[in-house]
């Protein structure tokens, strides 16, 4: 995705359909605030815990990424960037910084989901979060200050 801030993918065609909650699906979105939808995009930017009826998701660290940073030292916002395969999407958001532009901290977090056949997610499972490097919690926009406090990042 190019550099934003609440933005999404258009809609993706998955070659595999993947189920959430008894629920299939064969369309989503990449939402850059660090989740996957899958009825709409959604530009939501502070998060609400789960379960919350409205949000047909998955999210590794749904908060308020800002890709568009630039400190003028090289580091940027990051990027999100997607990998589609028959079985599987993985979907990496690296070295993103958060609201409003800012890269003096940065998190790198990946999304994998399957079909349940694939060994990327062993065990007939199909969603799996990965974390490397987490340094931030709340963008401004979301009540917080130099990336913590406000209204925190969920997962789920």
């Amino acid at each position: 995705m190019t550099p934003n801030d609440d933005m999404s993918s258009s809609a993706i065609a998955l070659p595999f359909t993947f189920e959430l909650f008894g629920d299939q699906y064969d369309t989503l979105w990449i939402n850059n605030n660090g989740n996957l939808s899958f009825v709409n995009p959604y530009g939501s930017f502070s998060s609400l815990p789960f379960p919350a009826a409205e949000y047909k998701m998955v999210a590794p660290f749904w908060a308020d990424v800002d890709t568009r940073g630039d400190d003028g030292n090289g580091l940027n916002g990051g990027q999100v960037v997607y990998r589609l395969t028959p079985t599987a999407l993985y979907v990496n958001w690296i070295d993103v910084g958060y609201f409003a532009s800012q890269t003096d901290k940065h998190n790198s977090f990946q999304l994998i989901i399957t079909d349940g056949t694939d060994p990327a997610v062993p065990g007939g499972n199909n969603v799996s979060y990965c974390y490397r490097d987490m340094q931030w919690t709340t963008g401004s926009a979301s009540m917080g200050q130099g990336g913590f406090g406000g209204v925190p990042a969920t997962v789920g």
